[in-house]
């Protein structure tokens, strides 16, 4: 009986390298489809000042750069995207004026996610081989879903049902329950078990369907993470014993949700430090980690024939 491989990866954060990697795997890892599960941009701007003299000055990684000229200063922007961190040039009183203007700086940001997305679709559009499935996550702004809603190689997942094989549909949802940082797809528990009730309602068959819902379930083993302490600005690690205080920092919600309805398959990710796989009743759940600020793709393959879920490996580079 023929099978459906799929590569399923998570949180690439505006790293260039994950990128080209993601898009590159599905012919590498003999792949039907690649999918991947939010949180496509980065978390970031490095702000280069250049000088008058022709040089440049950042700070980056707690180390101050100086750049000796455009040479350098291109290969340090190719670290940055390595990293999957934007970089915004300008002259001292530009940095001067930005620091005084949040709503100027935000909008600066939002250009360089906006640019750099359009250019991940335009190297899908030129490499892709197999079909690609995408998602916005939490920390995703509401623009990104417009440029991939304009790829013809890209099909962007929420909001519509995926017929992945014959027999296999899937749903995607790229919110998390209220992290510390308010994010743009933060949403309550009863805002999320909403949005997942209307997504299953439009299922043929919710016992063969995959949810790739971008948070995983609550306590699952996909979710544990420290836990931070959101009194100080910024949420710091809170520790216990010597160590980190660690917890599950899932949803509820999606956790019912797979409870109740016991799809085939759940893909998650939102956690990065989580890779595990685990069940949930029937369901098979997985989130494949993520290591975007190395440049390395973390992602696991999972096999399914018209029987149901048959195998999953682990796969990185």
């Amino acid at each position: 009986m023929a099978f459906t491989r799929i590569l399923f990866a998570t949180d690439v954060h505006g790293s260039d390298p994950v990128w080209h990697k993601f898009i590159k795997g599905g012919q590498h890892y003999k792949a039907n489809v690649i999918i991947i599960g939010g949180d496509i941009t980065g978390k970031g701007v490095v702000p280069v000042t250049q000088n008058p003299d022709g040089t440049y000055t950042a700070d980056f990684q707690d180390q101050k750069r100086v750049l000796k000229d455009g040479e350098a200063l291109a290969r340090f922007e190719e670290i940055l995207r390595r990293n999957g961190t934007y970089m915004f040039t300008g002259s001292a009183g530009e940095m001067e004026e930005l620091m005084n203007d949040k709503a100027k700086a935000d909008k600066i940001f939002d250009g360089l996610i906006i640019a750099r997305v359009s250019e991940w679709m335009e190297f899908a559009e030129r490499n892709a081989t197999t079909p690609v499935y995408a998602n916005a996550g939490n920390d995703d702004i509401k623009e990104v879903d417009e440029i991939i809603k304009k790829s013809s190689k890209v099909v962007f997942t929420e909001d519509r049902v995926i017929q992945i094989d014959a027999k296999h549909e899937m749903i995607s949802g790229g919110f998390a329950n209220i992290t510390p940082w308010r994010c743009p797809r933060d949403f309550t528990e009863e805002e999320i078990a909403k949005k997942i009730e209307q997504k299953v309602s439009m299922l043929k068959d919710v016992r063969s369907s995959i949810f790739n819902l971008h948070c995983p379930p609550v306590d699952s083993g996909l979710d544990t993470c420290p836990k931070l302490d959101t009194s100080v600005c910024p949420p710091r690690p809170i520790m216990r014993a010597g160590g980190l205080l660690m917890y599950g920092a899932g949803s509820t919600s999606v956790r019912a949700a797979i409870e109740k309805h016991q799809p085939m398959l759940g893909l998650h990710g939102h956690i990065h430090e989580s890779r595990n796989m685990t069940k949930i009743g029937r369901t098979v759940c997985i989130n494949p980690g993520s290591e975007y600020a190395e440049g390395i793709l973390r992602g696991a393959l999972v096999n399914f024939d018209e029987s149901g879920f048959k195998s999953y490996q682990f796969v990185s580079g």
